[in-house]
């Protein structure tokens, strides 16, 4: 199986990897590691601590994988074990760095390969005005594709409190990238 790809039977893996199993915690690890790694990319903005980071997530969650419970929601969990691990380096080292897209995204049709490197380190410098909170609500619903009740058990907040901040920062993006196109 290749890297970043679903995991087949994915009840089952967990079941196996809960039970200790290190084969399907391998199956696990091979297909979320991409997705962990590209997510707190973006959140720290520095490639070899990300690498870092995600291997804490995974070394975390092959140790306290066998306490959780049946009807695990593994990508929520994976997910919550990162933004905290990633929150956690932020309040430690007090930096607050958020990059919105992969390196490796694919320039969309019709778009001029510099001014999409614009636009993207224009929504950089925009997501790190944000309060930490609203940028992790928006980049895990509008990057990683969580609905509101997930973040809001990732981030022990109510669904509407994940949506609030989500719509927060939507906004605030949309007029800090507003202004700046006022002022070229």
């Amino acid at each position: 199986m290749g890297t970043g790809e679903p995991v087949p039977d994915e009840a089952c893996v967990i079941e196996r990897a809960q039970r200790g199993d290190q084969i399907a915690f391998a199956t696990i690890y091979s297909s979320y590691h991409p997705r962990i790694a590209g997510y707190l990319y973006r959140m720290v903005q520095d490639a070899e601590l990300a690498s870092d980071l995600t291997q804490d997530v995974f070394l975390r969650a092959y140790r306290a994988i066998g306490q959780t419970g049946p009807g695990l929601n593994l990508k929520a969990w994976l997910f919550t074990i990162a933004t905290n691990a990633a929150l956690s380096h932020h309040r430690r080292r007090r930096l607050v760095q958020w990059l919105p897209l992969d390196p490796l995204d694919e320039v969309e049709a019709g778009d001029e390969p510099d001014q999409r490197v614009v636009d993207r380190t224009e929504l950089s410098a925009a997501l790190k005005t944000l309060p930490r909170d609203q940028a992790a609500c928006f980049l895990l619903w509008a990057r990683e594709g969580f609905t509101y009740e997930e973040i809001g058990t990732m981030l022990g907040i109510a669904p509407g409190t994940a949506k609030t901040r989500s719509y927060r920062a939507r906004l605030a993006l949309a007029r800090l990238l507003r202004s700046g196109e006022e002022r070229d």
